[in-house]
């Protein structure tokens, strides 16, 4: 770190009640002499967070008191996002907002509002805005910092996930511009994130806690978890390291992880019918804790065949109660040019179309053949293309063989 130049900047995400801003009034008192700034974000237009935090800032002594920049009205990653990339470009050029050049900051300490996704805020660094600039030229993200309330979730969890006992809801997909449960936000902030600070501790039993970090493994093997009450962290877990990675934090998911791993299906096996699906556990060198003690484990579906729409709803709602968390590529024979995105989170189901297969554009005159890219061209197989199913599948105590059976008797 002593050798970027550039000042480290930690994004606190995490739902609503979370305590995010517990959790940041906490670190302000271990700033250690350093000099701090800090971005507030609220929907809201009066940032009450953000006042709370002026409040703390004001009565802090024996330090230099960190700016707070207020940024209301939307959510800074998606309406607000150019604010939170401008503000973070001026905080980390002239030392402070508004202000002439000054000594740089030693750190950035951003609060998200309770909805932001954290992917879309690191998308803020690794990837540049129509003119070319980006935070990251001037400042250097360090972690993505997911607060998850202990108790809130559990009951999310439970509801929607293995605890919960009958049947999907509806065996229609959700429209893409239906509202999203607050599952699959949840679900979201902890598959995309360096370190999940699991709040509340106190307020749920140590067989709860073991059952919520089991969970949260499942979903994020590669993110660190620590337990705590009132936002009581140690700066040096949640300031000092710089945990993120482009390639592992974007990709720890446990269903990104079991995706790219997937080789492409030989042509032999598409070619026949008793093999054209393969369900197989999610490869790992060892077997986790939360697969060990509580049967949470992730599942691979390849096939070089469409599904039939509503055979598919079936065999995923015959997958419930074990059934938690569904995401990948699907081929449907109603829809054979559209790539479909298939996600699951509880009890939503979503299929959206996400693109249109490259075979579909070649068939169709709108691409040619040679201007394929490596990858397509790597999971090129006749006569159907780069169509296919790559489905990653996670549940508590699923039954693979069933699901085998349940998803090939779904294909056209």
């Amino acid at each position: 770190m002593h050798s970027d130049p550039r000042p480290p900047v930690t994004i606190l995400c995490g739902f609503l009640g979370a305590g995010k801003t517990t959790l940041l009034n906490h670190l302000l008192g271990q700033t250690e002499g350093e000099r701090w700034a800090l971005v507030v974000n609220d929907v809201a237009a009066v940032n009450v967070d953000a006042r709370q935090v002026a409040v703390r800032v004001e009565s802090l002594s024996g330090v230099e008191a960190p700016p707070v920049v207020e940024l209301g009205n939307g959510c800074v990653c998606c309406s607000s996002k150019d604010d939170l990339a401008e503000s973070l470009i001026q905080l980390a050029l002239t030392g402070r907002p508004g202000g002439p050049v000054g000594r740089p900051y030693d750190r950035i300490v951003v609060e998200t509002t309770g909805v932001a996704e954290p992917k879309e805020i690191a998308r803020l660094f690794t990837q540049r805005n129509p003119f070319g600039r980006s935070p990251g030229d001037v400042a250097r993200l360090a972690a993505l910092v997911t607060v998850v309330d202990a108790g809130a979730f559990l009951c999310l969890w439970r509801e929607a996930g293995p605890l919960r006992s009958g049947p999907l809801p509806s065996a229609h997909p959700v429209a893409a511009a239906a509202p999203r449960p607050l599952i699959e936000l949840l679900i979201e902030q902890v598959e995309t994130t360096d370190l999940v600070v699991l709040n509340k501790c106190d307020r749920v039993t140590a067989e709860e806690r073991a059952i919520l970090e089991a969970a949260i493994a499942g979903l994020n093997p590669r993110a660190d978890i620590i337990a705590a009450e009132q936002g009581q962290v140690p700066r040096e877990v949640v300031i000092d390291p710089i945990r993120f990675s482009e390639r592992e934090t974007l990709g720890g998911a446990a269903w990104i992880r079991a995706l790219n791993a997937l080789a492409p299906i030989p042509a032999s096996a598409a070619a026949s019918s008793a093999r054209a699906a393969v369900v197989r556990p999610a490869a790992g060198p060892t077997e986790p804790l939360h697969e060990r003690r509580y049967g949470l484990r992730s599942g691979v579906f390849q096939a070089r065949r469409p599904f039939r729409r509503e055979r598919l709803l079936a065999a995923l709602e015959s997958a419930r109660p074990a059934l938690v968390r569904a995401k990948g590529f699907v081929w449907l024979a109603e829809q054979p040019d559209e790539m479909i995105f298939l996600s699951i989170a509880g009890d939503d189901v979503r299929l959206e179309t996400l693109n249109y297969w490259w075979a579909a554009l070649i068939e169709n005159g709108r691409a040619r053949r040679e201007d394929r890219p490596g990858l397509i061209q790597a999971l090129w197989e006749e006569p159907h293309g780069d169509r296919r199913q790559e489905l990653v599948f996670i549940g508590a105590g699923l039954d693979e063989v069933a699901l085998r059976v349940a998803l090939a008797a779904a294909l056209a």
